[in-house]
């Protein structure tokens, strides 16, 4: 079936002074980092592979670098009819999203999302969805899957610009395969609403798979390595 750029252009989110003085501040939940301080996964489409990423995860202290660098090309007879590349580079601090920048090229397209923490919220600049401020709850997150954490924030996405604010339902836990031909005990959850994918997370929260449909029979994966 043949893959065009319109089927991925869907793909391809105060009290007062006193009263917070005598509350102690909120620590933030672990981050769920691997120990490997990486993550690598495999792009499939209708299960050809067709891509990789990758994510880095470098911590000094209380602070948190992650980049993340994804590439995959769709070919019809061997004919590349589809590029896509993308560098995210967030940054976080004690269990707190402060920023992200990526850069996306989605076949030939240059796109990019600045967002960066103000006030109650993110200050974002975006080439697809313009520049505006999003402040109040949920609070808002990167939609880089990694921290499963995103399931219950306003998600922005890193190529558009655009936020959204998910619908989550978790069918269970199930055998979730590996890019290596093996298996993994993952829970799934299946997101709709603006967004429309299913995620997996195992019994640490480290993300294990990901899986969507463009058009028709057309489906993505990935699964962790």
């Amino acid at each position: 079936m043949q893959l065009t750029r319109k089927m991925l252009e869907r793909r391809g989110f105060l009290s007062g002074a006193t009263a917070l003085a005598a509350v102690p501040a909120a620590k933030a939940a672990p981050l769920p980092v691997p120990s490997s301080n990486q993550m690598h996964f495999k792009i499939l489409r209708n299960g050809s592979h067709i891509g990789e990423e990758l994510m880095k995860f470098t911590q000094d202290g209380d602070n948190l670098r992650v980049d993340i660098h994804a590439d995959m090309v769709v070919r019809i007879a061997g004919i590349p009819i589809f590029h896509y590349g993308a560098s995210v580079v967030e940054r976080w601090k004690a269990g707190k999203f402060l920023r992200v920048d990526s850069k996306v090229n989605h076949n030939g397209t240059r796109l990019s999302v600045l967002a960066n923490q103000i006030p109650g919220g993110y200050a974002v600049e975006s080439t697809k969805a313009g520049d505006y401020q999003y402040t109040g709850n949920p609070p808002m997150l990167p939609l880089t899957y990694w921290n499963k954490a995103i399931l219950k924030s306003m998600i922005l996405n890193v190529e558009t610009g655009h936020h959204y604010k998910a619908v989550v339902n978790s069918p269970g836990w199930n055998k979730l395969p590996t890019a290596e031909g093996g298996t993994i005990l993952a829970q799934r959850f299946d997101v709709t609403g603006k967004l429309h994918l299913t995620v997996w997370y195992d019994q640490y929260d480290q993300w294990s798979g990901l899986e969507f449909h463009v058009s028709g029979n057309e489906m993505f994966q990935k699964y962790v390595t």
